[in-house]
């Protein structure tokens, strides 16, 4: 696949508060962790966000899940969470508070959307696996 790259402002990401270095309002970190660690464990209504991130985030999803260099099932949940709830990829700790098994299935639900959105574009769909990260580099 070849890699689509939009500048930052372009981001639906963005504004939603991917990036921001607290969560919202009150929040505390640990709050916001479990917000993500309860959100990722309703799996219908995670694969529900999901769907609207892969339609709805043009840019950002061309932006990130056309590197494969970085971890798309990981950018997908936390994508997903600034969605739902404004909630920064910051607060991503919440996915640790998951069980095993819990990991997997909020796992495979994200490799459902990449490979939605991979169909879309007339790519093969990929295994958990083949996704993972392979490096750092070329992020941006």
């Amino acid at each position: 696949m070849d890699r689509i790259y939009h500048t930052w402002d372009k981001w639906e990401c963005f504004p939603a508060g991917f990036y921001e270095t607290n969560p919202p309002g009150d929040m505390t970190k640990d709050q916001a962790e479990e917000v993500y660690r309860s959100f990722l464990s309703d799996i219908p209504e995670f694969k529900r966000v999901l769907a609207l991130v892969i339609t709805e985030w043009v840019n950002s999803c061309e932006h990130y899940l056309s590197n494969e260099n970085m971890n798309r099932i990981a950018w997908l949940g936390q994508a997903s969470l600034a969605y739902q709830f404004h909630i920064p990829c910051g607060c991503r700790g919440g996915f640790h508070r998951l069980t095993p098994d819990e990991q997997v299935a909020a796992d495979t639900a994200a490799l459902e959307a990449l490979n939605a959105w991979l169909a879309a574009r007339g790519e093969e769909p990929r295994t958990l696996d083949t996704v993972k990260s392979k490096t750092q580099a070329n992020l941006y």
